[in-house]
């Protein structure tokens, strides 16, 4: 099965995501793999939970390779990644109870703008 452009340029940000995707994608028939949508409900997911167990430097890997997606997006993966990714992400984490301030250190400048931008979630 092909990986998405997200899934290759995310997935290996976060190891103990990649095993867990791989997994994850095999229970999808060849014929209907899954779309970027379930890519990234799963990958916020997994971010949410590391969080929530306090590995919060760990998450640092993605962060750092957010930012640099965010720099080289196109429009198109740029609306996406702010509104599928990172508004979404915050506000997940928001609802799971993690504080902004625990995150925001390894927020990039792009991120960190549309992380504290109002969500229209």
């Amino acid at each position: 099965m092909a990986r998405s452009y997200l899934e290759s340029a995310l997935a290996g940000t976060l190891p103990s995501f990649a095993t867990e995707w791989d997994s994850h994608r095999r229970a999808y028939p060849p014929t209907s793999p899954p779309g970027d949508a379930d890519f990234l409900a799963a990958f916020r997911a997994h971010v949410v939970s590391l969080l929530l167990a306090g590995r919060i430097a760990e998450t640092s890997r993605f962060f750092y390779a957010l930012e640099r997606l965010l720099g080289e997006a196109d429009p198109i993966l740029r609306d996406l990644l702010d509104r599928d990714l990172v508004r979404a992400l915050a506000h997940e984490c928001q609802l799971a109870g993690i504080d902004s301030r625990r995150v925001e250190p390894y927020l990039g400048h792009r991120s960190r703008i549309v992380w504290s931008s109002p969500s229209a979630l």
